[in-house]
């Protein structure tokens, strides 16, 4: 028995040398006989002093089965993980349409929480549609706020200035300022809400309602413009709209403006600080149009015209200007 315990071991016996071992190993006869042959050989194995004699054939054989099941198993992994990404896949795809389904159904509770908020800072403009396809164009220094599907009230928050194109769908249109509201139906108007400013609303065509903080109201035609002071009085002037309404084409157009409110233009066109030197420089009519110059052609353009003189630093961007 020793020789096919040997064979055995080695992984050289044939099947009928391994079924013999097989037999032996299962008897109840002989059993220390055998456990003490077995751990003989392994011992002797495990110092290599006995011959190993290999069958190449059959450990060639075990090597290609080993590989094909490996082969096999990696297979069978990179499927898994095929699908896990696609799985995966189909989550994320499932996870923003319900989001997106979620978010836009027509409930209040939902429907006051979604705000877009649109922002052109000093030194630029912008122009977008609403989602009810109303137009929007956002002057320098602005911020608007919406909900991204409007309800029965097309409802906007402005701060700062933006010219409107809205469109008529049977809905309420309604801007809504730190000064007072403007109401409209469908028309075009220009409203200025900037902070430190008069409150403007400019009417272009169509009608609009405007209403301050006092719960005054005043309804514009073409061609008219309501102001509220910061004391919120109101009032209604006939206007040429275009000295409103230029900024959105790029231009901006002063008609004997009083020099503050041209500083205060181009400071948000032009992203820079500008310091007035004595109040009889503020209230200093100004007449001209400025049109995509840079500037220093403006400083170029205003001094040319106006009795002034100015020094601009170009790190701080503090323009100072002083009257000749």
């Amino acid at each position: 028995m020793e020789n096919q315990f040997r064979k055995y071991i080695n992984g050289t016996c044939n099947p009928k040398e391994f079924a013999d071992v097989l037999e032996a190993v299962r008897g109840q006869e002989d059993n220390d006989q055998i456990s003490s042959e077995i751990l003989e050989l392994w011992d002797a194995t495990l110092k290599g002093s006995v011959e190993n004699k290999e069958n190449n054939q059959l450990l060639d054989k075990i090597h290609h089965r080993i590989g094909l099941e490996e082969s096999k198993s990696l297979t069978r992994k990179f499927t898994v993980y095929k699908n896990l990404l696609k799985v995966a896949a189909v989550l994320i795809v499932g996870l923003l349409v319900s989001t997106a389904i979620f978010y836009n159904k027509p409930q209040k509770q939902l429907y006051t929480t979604l705000i877009e908020t649109v922002t052109a800072p000093y030194g630029a403009r912008t122009s977008f549609k609403l989602p009810d396809g109303s137009e929007i164009w956002l002057n320098s220094g602005s911020t608007i706020s919406f909900p991204k599907q409007f309800g029965d009230i097309r409802s906007i928050e402005l701060t700062g200035q933006a010219f409107f194109k809205v469109v008529k769908d049977g809905k309420r249109f309604m801007v809504t300022t730190g000064y007072g509201n403007v109401e409209v139906m469908g028309t075009s108007f220009d409203v200025m809400a900037y902070l430190d400013e008069n409150f403007e609303t400019t009417l272009v065509e169509g009608s609009v309602k405007v209403r301050n903080l006092k719960n005054q109201v005043a309804i514009l035609k073409p061609g008219q413009q309501s102001v509220i002071t910061s004391s919120n009085e109101l009032s209604v002037n006939e206007v040429n709209t275009n000295l409103s309404t230029s900024w959105k084409e790029g231009k901006l157009i002063f008609v004997k403006e009083p020099f503050q409110n041209v500083a205060k233009a181009l400071e948000r066109w032009y992203n820079v600080k500008i310091e007035l030197q004595g109040e009889k420089l503020k209230k200093l009519g100004f007449t001209g149009t400025i049109e995509m110059e840079s500037f220093g052609e403006v400083l170029e353009l205003i001094n040319l015209t106006t009795p002034i003189t100015y020094q601009f630093d170009k790190n701080t961007r503090v323009l100072i200007i002083n009257q000749r």
